[in-house]
């Protein structure tokens, strides 16, 4: 697979995109502030004991909402907490950004990220990434994560970077993200407003430590002071990516504006004439495959299993693409073979490595729909990106012409007495559905009619005595 990771320095703003053969698949800008990772010293500004959560102030616009599931037993311990009332001091990190009207959601079972590893100071866990395939490196790597974790009494993840790596280099960065721990953990017992204490590294590290991976065959910057961080991140590589500088615009340079543009549609078209709809609501994501134009299919059969194959492929790079994350559920086209639905679960096995976020697969439901779920963090593009239409509220539908000016009559009903003339203002749309001859009817006026109103579904009325 070519994999290409495209870093665009727009004045004081950094985006990046990642191509993979030849089609875009990330793409991320930090005008958008992330705070997942980052560290707080909070106060409790209220227990909600309906809801076994917290409400913690950390010094931000909106508290943050802790449930008390995600207090590991050893926090308590650490810092001999018995019982948590409101004032109480805490030590919580952000687990997912701020989404609407609701704040950051907090755990207390804080964890320092590297490239190579993940450690959790309030937990004994040892693992290694399920995406490393290898029995026998997985094995490898579980010993020097245990032998890490006993040493340093912390807990440790080892992460797919690390796959083939010496031990030495995941030795080093431990230490590194030790001390960042203690350090943090120091300024928290020092410390009594609320306030952040560790924030994440900026988003050129991160793109390079979480995005930066062997498959990477070429970076593409139009900032040369990105050198020298990319340099850092390639020196234990031992097939090193092609570094391509430009001077302009790297996103149009690599003609990624005219996808971006594209993610503002519900419908993607498919390569043999099929499309998906993709349609977000406040629970869920709904996916349909729609077989549309492709009729080359040998039978009905043969032409929905060869339109879903498509589907896959372009479903899970727009979840990707899009950051959708939550429950998702997918209408593929009717197949009445459970040998063809299996291929397609083998598919998407595929499709799931490719994805650095958490997806678990529960299967097809009685009504054929496929369920899922994806696991997200940061703001979706729907989030960062668009905004709620003013007019029908994010609904999609306003209500009925025929419904405007049934009230408009009755409003023109209830006219006073003294009234002779009457300025009625209406949205541009009534222009063909509104006649004098019928408001005369309902009251002898003199009617002036302008259609300059903002409001479709509502109107303005001035009476003239």
């Amino acid at each position: 697979m070519e994999k290409v990771l495209v870093l665009n320095s727009v004045e004081d703003n950094l985006h990046y995109a990642v191509i993979e053969n030849n089609r875009l698949v990330e793409i991320v800008s930090d005008e958008e502030e992330k705070l997942t990772g980052n560290i707080y010293l909070g106060r409790v500004e209220k227990v909600v004991n309906a809801l076994d959560a917290i409400f913690v102030n950390i010094g931000n616009k909106k508290n943050g909402f802790l449930r008390l599931k995600d207090i590991p037993e050893e926090y308590y311990n650490y810092f001999s907490l018995k019982k948590i009332d409101k004032g109480t001091k805490l030590l919580v990190q952000v687990k997912k950004d701020p989404v609407g009207d609701k704040g950051p959601q907090l755990t207390a079972n804080i964890s320092i990220a590297g490239r190579y590893m993940v450690l959790f100071p309030f937990s004994k866990v040892i693992g290694v990434s399920k995406k490393i395939e290898d029995e026998n490196e997985r094995a490898r790597l579980h010993d020097i994560a245990k032998y890490i974790s006993e040493n340093s009494n912390l807990g440790v993840i080892i992460r797919t970077a690390a796959e083939g790596l010496d031990e030495s280099y995941i030795q080093s960065e431990m230490d590194l993200l030790a001390n960042r721990a203690f350090e943090v953990l120091e300024i928290f017992k020092r410390k009594r407003k609320a306030q952040i204490l560790y924030k994440e590294e900026n988003l050129l590290d991160y793109v390079l430590r979480e995005k930066l991976t062997k498959d990477v065959r070429l970076i593409i910057t139009n900032n040369l002071k990105h050198l020298e961080t990319i340099k850092k991140y390639l020196k234990i590589f031992i097939k090193r990516p092609k570094i391509e500088i430009i001077d302009g615009d790297t996103f149009d340079y690599m003609n990624i504006y005219k996808y971006f543009r594209e993610l503002f549609s519900r419908k993607v078209s498919l390569p043999s004439g099929g499309e998906i709809i993709i349609d977000k609501t406040e629970a869920l994501t709904i996916i349909d495959v729609n077989s549309k134009h492709f009729v080359k299919g040998k039978s009905q059969q043969e032409t929905a299993f060869q339109t879903n194959k498509e589907a896959v492929s372009e479903i899970f790079r727009q979840l990707r693409l899009r950051n959708i994350g939550g429950i998702v559920l997918v209408d593929f086209i009717d197949m009445d073979s459970n040998d063809m639905k299996n291929m397609l679960l083998e598919q998407i096995s595929e499709e799931i490595k490719k994805d650095k976020s958490k997806i678990e697969i529960f299967g097809f439901t009685k009504l054929g729909l496929l369920e899922m779920s994806r696991k997200r963090t940061v703001r979706s593009f729907f989030e960062n990106y668009i905004s709620p239409c003013p007019v029908c509220g994010g609904a999609g539908f306003i209500v009925s012409p025929k419904i405007t000016i049934k009230n408009l009559y009755q409003k023109i009903e209830e006219a006073p007495k003294e009234a002779k003339e009457v300025i009625i203002k209406l949205h541009p749309h009534f222009k063909n559905l509104i006649e004098k001859s019928k408001l005369k009817k309902v009251k002898d006026l003199v009617y002036h009619i302008h259609f300059t109103y903002h409001d479709p579904k509502s109107f303005e009325i001035t009476w003239k005595i």
